[in-house]
């Protein structure tokens, strides 16, 4: 949200002649260039008032969207935490208990014992620098994230797994329906429309789908035929709607229905998404612990062999 400041400064532009939208255009942070598309053509066509319900409207089907994604992965993300405290509880501290019985005792220890009393003597002494290492990969990670190719290549593969790509495509397509149809609704050119919807999609494949679609639509082919090169980001069912919408000269409202639409069956698609990610952590979880426990107990069946 924009500052007192920032509504400061931009009352003084107004009042010094320019206009809303290019008040708003200086500040890209709090005003994302499909606001400014959306007031600049209200203030052009004269219905300012009407963009700016568009576009709270808008802001707060986007915010709601996105709760319900973040809520539908809080319990996966609390799930991975406790995992991570709960081993690292075992091999600093419950683990050098056994195995210091167990020095005592002498003898051989089964191989798997061996293994994880080795790794947690490996986690006490160099700990600080196993998490120096872990902190500089994920550092490294989100530095080639960063960038578009690394991003893309990410995404890629990511839209390649099951479930979790088709709730990646389904969002970044629902966002993409929203903002055309917002767009378009509001006086916003086709293309123009296009160019504000592909810098604010939030998916590089997707965004490179529709870069590929303004280029065909400014050779004066349609947009369903546009959209039609990329059928493996934009399902078929989605090309002929627009097709339709097109002929119809309904363009803008069959785009925000497909958003309404899509937005229901992203929410089947995220439970659905959780419904199968839970037993799996959970399973990963209990294997983890269960192996530890096993291996520091498998030298209780063999007691005796162990004492010299």
């Amino acid at each position: 949200p924009a500052t007192r400041k920032q509504w400061s400064a931009i009352k003084n532009d107004i009042v010094g002649g320019d206009s809303l939208a290019s008040a708003f255009s200086r500040w890209p942070g709090s005003f994302p260039p499909v606001y400014v598309a959306m007031v600049k053509a209200g203030e052009t066509g004269g219905f300012l008032s009407v963009v700016l319900e568009q576009i709270a409207d808008f802001k707060v089907r986007e915010e709601d969207l996105k709760g319900r994604v973040k809520a539908a992965l809080v319990y996966p993300f609390l799930l991975v935490v406790m995992a991570v405290l709960v081993m690292t509880f075992l091999m600093i501290y419950f683990i050098p208990q056994f195995s210091s019985i167990f020095e005592e005792f002498g003898g051989s220890l089964p191989a798997l014992t061996r293994f994880i009393i080795s790794a947690s003597r490996a986690l006490i002494r160099y700990g600080i620098f196993i998490a120096a290492g872990v902190f500089f990969i994920v550092a490294g990670i989100k530095r080639v994230l960063s960038g578009a190719a690394g991003k893309k290549a990410v995404e890629r593969v990511l839209i390649r797994i099951p479930l979790l790509g088709a709730v990646i495509l389904r969002f970044g397509i629902v966002r993409f329906c929203r903002m055309m149809g917002t767009l378009l609704e509001s006086g916003v050119s086709l293309v123009m429309s296009l160019n504000v919807a592909r810098e604010a999609i939030g998916n590089q494949s997707l965004s490179e789908a529709v870069s590929a679609a303004v280029d065909r639509v400014k050779n004066g082919i349609s947009l369903a035929r546009g959209l039609s090169a990329s059928t493996d980001l934009f399902p078929p069912s989605v090309i002929e709607m627009i097709a339709v919408a097109e002929e119809s000269g309904r363009l803008d409202k069959e785009l925000l229905r497909l958003a309404t639409s899509y937005e229901s069956e992203l929410d089947r698609q995220l439970r659905m998404l959780v419904a199968v990610i839970e037993p799996v952590l959970l399973f990963v979880m209990a294997g983890l612990v269960g192996t530890v426990v096993i291996g520091m107990l498998l030298p209780v069946f063999t007691l005796q062999e162990l004492i010299k």
